[in-house]
């Protein structure tokens, strides 16, 4: 559970609760994906626009949303800005929302958020550099509507007019989200959701070292560090998940 800023405990506390200096395996589970499911109707939540007026998700009722999560830290996320800003000129009558969360890899130069203006100018930093054409949201500094939402680095949930999650990945995988875009059907629910999706770099604006160059040389040495295990929990994932088609 995340520490309010409000607590009196010292910030390595609050960071190691959600806002981490040092990234870990420890801060995700690949076993299992918290939040909503398909069927499920959408939690309800609070965020910030990058001018700092605060809205709720169910202000959106009545229009498909494309809610994606994502930090300047994120490789994933610098590979899916502008496919996803392309996207919603496809489907421009859908709302694509990126909400703004924790640092995935903070490091000297992108620290971890020590409050929600450093966050949001963060955030607002992010969508100059990419260029953002999509809405971005920015979630509070606990990260309430990141862990309602499975608390992953870079997920993608598809909540149809009537405020249903009827798709969702722990990843956002492009072509899947097309295909349910393209379909269009607010009853169709998709059972086989694909939480199971691999973090899939490709069509990078910076690329995997130059995010984590950017963040700063702890971002450099914690990924490194930590990279077999992040492969060994992605292998073990796709085992079980090949395992439970059969």
């Amino acid at each position: 559970m995340a520490v309010s800023r409000t607590d009196p405990s010292g910030d390595e506390t609050r960071n190691q609760s959600y806002n981490y200096r040092h990234f870990g395996p420890e801060y995700y589970d690949f076993r299992t994906f918290d939040g909503p499911k398909p069927g499920d109707r959408a939690p309800n939540f609070e965020a910030v626009t990058l001018e700092g007026e605060t809205v709720e998700l169910s202000d959106f009722r009545g229009r498909w949303v494309v809610l994606e999560t994502g930090s300047i830290t994120c490789p994933i996320t610098d590979s899916k800005v502008h496919v996803m800003d392309e996207l919603q000129k496809q489907f421009e009558d859908m709302v694509f929302i990126l909400l703004y969360t924790r640092e995935a890899h903070p490091g000297e130069h992108y620290d971890a958020h020590s409050s929600l203006e450093a966050k949001l100018e963060r955030a607002r930093t992010f969508a100059n550099e990419y260029d953002v054409e999509r809405t971005v949201l920015v979630d509070d500094i606990e990260g309430t509507a990141h862990r309602k939402y499975g608390g992953m680095p870079n997920s993608v949930h598809i909540v149809n007019p009537d405020g249903v999650v009827v798709m969702r990945g722990d990843w956002n995988d492009i072509q899947t989200v097309t295909d349910v875009l393209e379909n269009g059907d607010e009853n169709s629910i998709y059972d086989r959701d694909i939480y199971r999706g691999r973090p899939v770099f490709f069509t990078e604006k910076k690329g995997v070292l130059r995010v984590l160059v950017d963040a700063g040389p702890r971002a450099v040495w914690d990924f490194i560090k930590n990279a077999p295990a992040l492969a060994l929990m992605h292998l073990k994932k796709e085992f079980r998940s090949k395992r439970s088609e059969r």
